[in-house]
């Protein structure tokens, strides 16, 4: 295995596969531009990627100050009124969710079934009765539009990479900015049966008795199948292109988190990404890091692109679930910490791990 930065574990906890940023190390000798009010205790903070038609997950949290020095904790508020509105119309007061996918979080997660809309601008405000009133806006961007998506094993960079290319489709009657990431989504192995129309998974003791009492009728049969366990790992991504915003705060030759594109050289036009994904963890040593791989092309709002940034200029990974030493940018967060930023995404899947 090559020498490389440790890949970090992330847990899914707003509507795609960005978390949150959880522990901050706050240095203002070199965080330039990010807020000064992130010393204190009790700032509200909303982070939230939301994507078009992910259900709704807001994670809001407070700052608590660690010692004495600039080091950062965020806290679950659940005692918060929560508002999203969409397109200035239709209101929604969203809930705390208890539920066991969430207990590990750092923050509260608040939701609906709602789910989010293509070409859809929505505000949010946080309420709470002591650190007052947070509010932001975002717009989601419609679907981006690609491409023949093309893919070859090579080296690069002293690296076993999977170089893939594809064809940026831009529309001309709008500002445009994208972002290039890749995740492993990790899955364990599960089965499943139909049974008058309904699906139950075999491998719940109610799931079992049920498969023991039915499984000589027409058509029952076992299924295997694979479930995420909500954690991911990101893959770095590494590219040659001169016009990503990468290329302007680091050398081409270092890998990143995540590629960022806007298309004030080719509005309107077809333009040609070629980026390269390192394949350290495409086939799992480990059996609990067994998955399938995501490529994900996003188009994203101004303000969600400049955040993450943010992050990859400081290296550090605002999916991270824990994490060490993140400096937190201002965000569009009115009064507080954080970002509410809209996206849309396309995604190819690819399965390099035998599952079963």
């Amino acid at each position: 295995m090559n020498n490389t930065r440790p890949y970090r574990i992330l847990q899914k906890t707003t509507c795609h596969w960005i978390g949150l940023a959880v522990v901050c190390l706050l240095m203002a000798s070199c965080n330039k531009g990010f807020s000064s009010h992130q010393f204190e205790d009790d700032h509200l903070v909303v982070l939230a990627e939301i994507s078009a038609g992910d259900s709704v997950k807001i994670p809001v949290g407070k700052t608590i100050k660690v010692g004495n020095g600039g080091l950062v904790r965020f806290d679950k508020v659940n005692d918060a009124t929560v508002t999203l509105k969409e397109d200035s119309s239709r209101t929604w007061v969203l809930q705390p969710s208890f539920a066991w996918q969430y207990a590990a979080n750092p923050t509260s997660i608040f939701t609906n079934r709602k789910r989010f809309r293509l070409n859809t601008k929505y505000s949010i405000e946080v309420k709470h009765p002591t650190m007052g009133l947070v509010t932001a806006s975002t717009h989601i961007p419609n679907i981006p539009r690609w491409g023949t998506v093309d893919t070859m094993s090579v080296v690069h960079e002293g690296r076993n990479t999977l170089a893939i290319t594809f064809e940026i489709q831009d529309p001309g009657d709008t500002e445009d900015y994208y972002v290039v990431e890749c995740i492993k989504d990790l899955v364990k192995p599960g089965k499943y049966f139909i049974y008058q129309g309904l699906r139950y998974d075999y491998l719940t003791p109610q799931g079992k008795t049920l498969y023991d009492q039915v499984k000589n009728n027409p058509g029952v049969r076992l299924y295997n199948d694979t479930v995420s366990i909500n954690k991911y790992l990101r893959l770095e991504l590494f590219t040659e292109d001169v016009n990503t915003e990468n290329a302007r705060i680091e050398s081409l030759h270092t890998p990143f988190r995540r590629l960022f594109l806007n298309d004030k050289t080719f509005n309107g036009q077809s333009y040609i990404l070629k980026c390269f994904v390192d394949r350290q963890f495409f086939v799992a040593n480990d059996p609990m890091q067994k998955g399938r791989v995501r490529f994900q092309f996003k188009s994203v709002s101004k303000e969600l692109f400049e955040y993450l940034l943010d992050y990859e200029k400081y290296k550090a990974d605002f999916g991270a679930i824990p994490a060490n030493q993140l400096p937190s940018p201002a965000g569009n967060i009115k009064n507080g910490l954080g970002i509410f930023g809209g996206a849309a995404r396309r995604e190819r899947v690819y399965y390099f791990d035998p599952l079963w």
